[in-house]
């Protein structure tokens, strides 16, 4: 890693936290409890609707496992599945070490290959689906705020891109170019030989074949993961939309789905954040203020939204103090 970047990470880090707590002065702490208080048991209701969204993300988890054998059952994947969102929220690594996290985790039940390709092809169709999410909702946006005529020259570009990027891919996965083999051979060319590369190309290079095979011959499956995939983001609509009914006297599904949209494209392009402290409020205040709520309205929500995160995250950690997870099978069976 190049010592720039070594430091990028906890720079990171501190400034999220930096930018939290200059959130949460802005708001004033007080503000931010008397708004919890007035949830009361709506936390209840919280965390019920953040546990369906892990519910359909381990649903939709199943159905990426391509094996021959016995398909391990949807609930099978949730414990893996709150081990990996637990360390994704609280460590400054992320999806890093998240994902392999659930690798370990599942491959208990399935072969290590097939974990792996199911939880890239996984991860794959939910950015997918994040991705169309996001994108309705600034069409919307665009549509509230410059009206049709304005949609036509902005939501139009947007949508012509994403599908023009859309088919870009499509097109390298029916021509099955394998990016990352790819890569390999590129590296060897160069010279480049380093045995952490060698002793894992045929695992990686089977694990992007698995992918490519599964949007290739399970079309059906693809589109009933996606379409799970997008359900999820309905469940944190129907979270934005709670916390601004109790907590103002003005809410909207309009001002949810939009705060939803901003929320998700924070989570993809901050996932090294801990718990997106920071610039999850810094999104919410932003979208709440163009459409003229509060910007302490927004604050506070992404504070409250917090609470069921953290409760995952330590259900989470139960799971992982359950697996071992990073004590190797082979090990164990020694001991």
């Amino acid at each position: 890693m190049k010592p720039g970047l070594r430091y990028l990470r906890p720079i990171a880090g501190m400034a999220s936290i930096a930018l939290f707590f200059c959130m949460l002065q802005r708001t004033g702490p007080e503000a931010v409890l008397r708004n919890i208080r007035v949830l009361g048991w709506g936390v209840v209701a919280l965390i019920l609707l953040s546990g369906l969204r892990h519910i359909l993300r381990a649903l939709a988890w199943s159905y990426c496992v391509q094996t021959d054998g016995r398909r391990p059952l949807w609930f099978e994947f949730l414990g893996p599945r709150l081990v990996g969102e637990a360390l994704n929220d609280l460590t400054p690594a992320g999806p890093l070490l998240g994902e392999p996290a659930r690798v370990l985790a599942v491959s208990r039940l399935i072969p290590a290959q097939t974990a792996a390709s199911s939880v890239v092809l996984e991860n794959l169709i939910f950015g997918l689906g994040a991705v169309l999410f996001m994108l309705s909702g600034i069409v919307l946006a665009v549509i509230a705020v410059a009206g049709l005529r304005g949609f036509w020259w902005i939501g139009g570009g947007l949508v012509s891109c994403f599908l023009a990027c859309l088919a870009m891919v499509w097109w390298a996965v029916n021509r099955r170019l394998l990016l990352l083999g790819g890569m390999f051979d590129s590296l060897k060319r160069r010279g480049w030989r380093w045995a952490l590369l060698e002793r894992h190309e045929q695992s990686v290079r089977a694990v992007e074949q698995t992918v490519y095979d599964f949007f290739l011959k399970s079309r059906r499956t693809f589109l009933a993961v996606l379409a799970i995939e997008i359900a999820t983001n309905f469940t944190g609509i129907g979270e934005a939309y709670l916390i601004l009914k109790v907590t103002t006297a003005h809410s909207s599904l309009f001002a949810a789905y939009l705060v939803e949209s901003a929320s998700r494209a924070v989570q993809i392009a901050f996932s090294f954040v801990p718990l997106g402290l920071g610039v999850q409020e810094g999104a919410a205040a932003a979208t709440l203020q163009a459409i003229g709520y509060a910007a302490s309205e927004g604050i506070s929500l992404a504070v409250i939204r917090k609470i069921r995160s953290l409760f995952w995250a330590v259900i989470g950690l139960l799971f992982l103090a359950r697996y071992s997870i990073f004590l190797p099978a082979a090990e164990r069976s020694t001991t």
